[in-house]
């Protein structure tokens, strides 16, 4: 036993007592101490750049966020999950080739709703200029985008989807649909104004700027003058007819003509069609007739060519003497025959062979006119006369 205490006291690993062992292991637990307590002082003003590179760290947390990812389910069966109102996750598709994929097999549905689903999320994780080149290689997305926006009335988006995609013709037709809804006339050509500075300087050709900035001065003309009409030939129309009931002359249309470069044709048009409408029949003969100091016949005064004159004054059933007035206007009898034939004008053209002497030509006619009418009175009259001389 004896021998055994010996030995347990020379091989143990523990040691006795010893006063230096004591201050040692002071000294130990004192350093120790001050290390805790400082190192978080030390520590935490330091940025974590300065314990490890960002490149490191951003390893690192790419590396601990791939660990909790879940591989996304085939855009097939998204589309499909989609189609059939179920639950689906498009922020599952990190991939740039998933996400056009997505947007291939959206449009192969022509579902409106899965379409526009799939292109607002790509335009919520794409850089715009690679969401609208993508958008440009599919005429179908880009329509369904625009669709989406304009029954939003996002005409900014849209202003700027057709610019970004290479559609900037349709933009003339946008420029049109701003008004829509917008009452008040000062409002609109000042939006419209805006839209046009901000959008169309560089995109259309002269022909097409003009025929927009007539527009908005035609708003304007309107707002000022207090008449309203939906284009430069109906506003026209309008102060004809304020003008002729006023009985005022026609110096703010002939103002108005001036200012948005109409020309005569369309001028004596509107006018014709106008007086016609109001039945001013005299007013009608003043307007366009004149008289030829040459032959001391009267002339048609218009642009318009006699054919289509009296084809559009016989559209508001004048009297036939008002239509016979102007046939006797046309200096080529044959081509004044024909649209009198056109027009049932029966007088006009009794008298015509009257005066032609042709006896045959009564005779033919007589048959076309109704019996016993005043037109089939009129012929025999004039066949019984024995002292008119025929050509035939």
């Amino acid at each position: 036993m004896h021998n055994s205490e010996d030995e347990f006291w020379n091989t143990s690993s523990h040691s006795g007592f010893s006063f230096d062992d004591e201050d040692e292991g002071f000294a130990a637990s004192t350093s120790s101490d001050i290390l805790f307590k400082v190192a978080p002082e030390l520590s935490s003003g330091l940025p974590i750049y300065a314990l490890i590179s960002k490149t490191s760290l951003d390893f690192i947390l790419n590396d601990i966020v791939s660990t909790y990812q879940t591989a996304a389910p085939t855009v097939e069966d998204t589309i499909r999950r989609m189609i059939n109102g179920h639950n689906f996750n498009l922020s599952a598709y990190i991939r740039f080739n998933d996400k056009i994929k997505l947007l291939e097999k959206a449009l192969e549905t022509c579902d409106a709703n899965v379409i526009i689903k799939v292109i607002l999320f790509l335009k919520a994780t794409l850089k715009s200029n690679i969401f609208y080149h993508q958008l440009s290689k599919l005429k179908m997305a880009v329509k369904h985008y625009a669709h989406y926006l304009l029954m939003r009335s996002q005409f900014d988006g849209v202003a700027d989807l057709y610019m970004a995609t290479g559609n900037s013709f349709n933009m003339k037709h946008l420029y049109y649909l701003i008004g829509q809804g917008v009452t008040n006339k000062s409002i609109l050509s000042k939006k419209l104004e805006q839209f046009t500075m901000e959008h169309l300087q560089r995109t259309y050709t002269s022909d097409d700027k003009l025929e927009m900035y007539d527009h908005i001065n035609l708003i304007k003309f309107q707002n000022e003058h207090n008449c309203y009409a939906k284009s430069v030939v109906s506003q026209l129309a309008v102060l004809f007819k304020q003008e002729l009931t006023n009985h005022k002359g026609l110096e703010k249309s002939l103002e108005f003509k001036k200012i948005f470069k109409i020309d005569e044709m369309a001028y004596d048009w509107t006018l014709l069609n106008v007086l016609a409408s109001m039945t001013l029949w005299m007013h009608i003969n003043d307007m366009f007739l004149k008289n030829n100091w040459l032959n001391k016949k009267r002339v048609l005064k218009t642009s318009i060519s006699p054919g289509v004159f009296l084809l559009g004054l016989s559209r508001h059933n004048p009297p036939k003497d008002v239509l016979e007035t102007f046939l006797s206007c046309i200096s080529d009898i044959e081509k004044a025959l024909e649209i009198a034939n056109k027009l049932q004008c029966h007088t006009f053209i009794i008298q015509s062979y009257v005066s032609q002497k042709d006896r045959l030509a009564l005779l033919t006619y007589k048959e076309k006119v109704p019996f016993q009418s005043s037109d089939y009175c009129l012929i025999d009259s004039a066949l019984q006369c024995s002292i008119k001389q025929w050509k035939n």
